[in-house]
C-alpha cells in the first residue's frame, strides 16, 4: 500500500515539474524505499542513469496454463539487481504473448506443458515447461553480453 501511495503522490508532483527531491516513506527496510523511488523515476522516464530493467507481465486469463504469478515473481527477483535498461515481459500464453510484448527486449510466455522465450516478439526457443525459466535465464545472459559488451553471467 505504501508503494502505491508514494507512487501516486510523487508521480503527480514530478509529472507537474514540482520539486526536485523525492522522499519515499515505507514501513520497511530503507533499501526498499530506495528501490521504490528508483522504480518511480524509471517508470516516469526520469531515471538519470536509465539502468533499471522494466518488468511487464500480463494478468492471468483462461488461456494461462502455467503458474504465471510464480514465474513472474522468479523473473522479477532475477532482474531486480541488474543495472541494464531492458524491457522484460512475462506472458501467460504463447498464442498472444510474444506479439503483445513485441516492444520488449526479451520475454517468456507459457503454454500447456511448454513455453517460449522471445526477443522483440520473435520466438527464439520453445522448451518444456520445466526448462522454461532456465532457457529464459540463458537467453537473458546472452542478450546482456551482446548488447552491453560485457562478460555478464548470473551467479
Amino acid at each position: 500500500r505504501g508503494s502505491i501511495k508514494n507512487a501516486m503522490a510523487v508521480g503527480i508532483l514530478l509529472e507537474e515539474g514540482i520539486g526536485d527531491t523525492i522522499r519515499i516513506s515505507l514501513t520497511d527496510d530503507p533499501m526498499e524505499e530506495v528501490k521504490v523511488g528508483k522504480l518511480i523515476l524509471s517508470n516516469l522516464g526520469l531515471d538519470a542513469k536509465n539502468d533499471t530493467p522494466e518488468l511487464i507481465s500480463c494478468p492471468t486469463c483462461s488461456r494461462t496454463k502455467i503458474d504465471l504469478v510464480e514465474l513472474a515473481k522468479k523473473v522479477e527477483e532475477m532482474i531486480e539487481p541488474l543495472s541494464y535498461p531492458l524491457r522484460v515481459s512475462v506472458m501467460g500464453c504463447v498464442v498472444n504473448g510474444p506479439g503483445e510484448a513485441k516492444e520488449s527486449d526479451i520475454g517468456i510466455a507459457g503454454g500447456k506443458g511448454e513455453g517460449v522465450v522471445f526477443l522483440k516478439g520473435k520466438v527464439v526457443k520453445k522448451v518444456k515447461e520445466e526448462e522454461l525459466f532456465q532457457a529464459f535465464r540463458e537467453e537473458l545472459e546472452k542478450l546482456i553480453r551482446e548488447r552491453f559488451d560485457t562478460n555478464f553471467k548470473f551467479c
